[in-house]
């Protein structure tokens, strides 16, 4: 993952965006956090759009539009971990 990449992913259970600044990797929740609808990805905005209504977050989870009457929280950020070149999403156990 370069420097300003994102990348999505998706293990079945838990779907987020990776993406990489200032030499770290950092993960958040693919998940609106209004309705609960899956964010796209619009590489060259470098923003995760939901297809429900107007909201936008940047890849770093921050609430960056909405037309809602109040602000939905940003997104959930993902313990991610980088070793031997391999990056490692930890997914929370099923309740968590």
């Amino acid at each position: 993952l370069p420097e300003g990449g994102v990348l999505p992913f998706d293990f079945g259970a838990v779907a987020g965006f990776l993406h990489r600044s200032g030499g770290e990797v950092r993960a958040v929740s693919a998940t609106c956090t209004h309705l609960g609808c899956r964010l796209n990805l619009d590489a060259p905005a470098r923003r995760l759009n939901c297809p429900c209504h107007r909201t936008s977050f940047a890849v770093d989870g921050v609430v960056l539009t909405h037309q809602l009457p109040v602000t939905p929280p940003p997104l959930p950020h993902l313990v991610v971990r980088e070793a031997g070149g391999v990056v490692e999403v930890l997914v929370p156990p099923a309740g968590a």
